[in-house]
């Protein structure tokens, strides 16, 4: 096989790959294969009976949005949820429901209400929670009210911490013979040079 040929063999195999990935994610990433899916927006007397469980797992991402949004632990917290807690780009969620009345959470979710988060609003434009997903969610956030909140940032640091150590430990490890076999060569052959 020619050289050329073996180029255009692995463009080719590139293409398909390519093509394969982006047809296959034609989620919220990739908008311009289908349309985004219309938000749903009830009020909260035609909400339907929110499952707390079901919530929880969609809050720490154990169970998938419908629409393929990330999962709200990503950027928050909710008490002593999470091994490691949650996010801390957004603000902790324990008690948002003592804060802000249901209408005002919903507007929040929905991205049509009086208070809109502008982070918020671009991760969720086109991949909108179903009402079933905002009622489990808002069910799941007022049953949190009065948990503790978790302050695991020393949890984080020690984990980090300890597995950098590691990662240097193994690196040193597996290079620990690296320079030594370098210098060896460039010894062998300054000496033969000068012979």
């Amino acid at each position: 096989m020619s050289k050329r040929s073996k180029v255009l063999v692995r463009l080719t195999g590139v293409a398909v790959l390519a093509m394969f990935f982006l047809t296959g994610c034609g989620g919220p990433y990739f908008p311009f294969f289908e349309e985004p899916p219309k938000q749903e927006i009830v009020s909260i007397a035609d909400m339907p009976l929110g499952d707390a469980e079901n919530g929880l797992a969609l809050f720490m991402g154990k169970a998938h949005f419908e629409h393929e949004g990330p999962p709200c632990m990503g950027c928050h917290s909710v008490g002593e949820n999470g091994i490691l807690g949650g996010g801390a780009m957004g603000p902790n969620l324990t008690n948002a429901t003592e804060v802000l009345d249901p209408t005002d959470i919903l507007g929040v979710l929905t991205n049509n209400g009086p208070i809109i988060s502008p982070v918020m609003k671009p991760i969720y434009t086109d991949a909108p929670l179903t009402v079933q997903e905002q009622a489990d969610l808002l069910a799941f956030l007022e049953g949190s009210v009065g948990q503790p909140e978790a302050d695991r940032e020393w949890l984080v640091l020690g984990i980090s911490l300890v597995g950098s150590i590691f990662g240097a430990a193994v690196f040193g490890f597996i290079y620990r013979n690296r320079l030594r076999t370098v210098r060896r060569a460039l010894v062998k052959k300054a000496q033969e040079e000068s012979l």
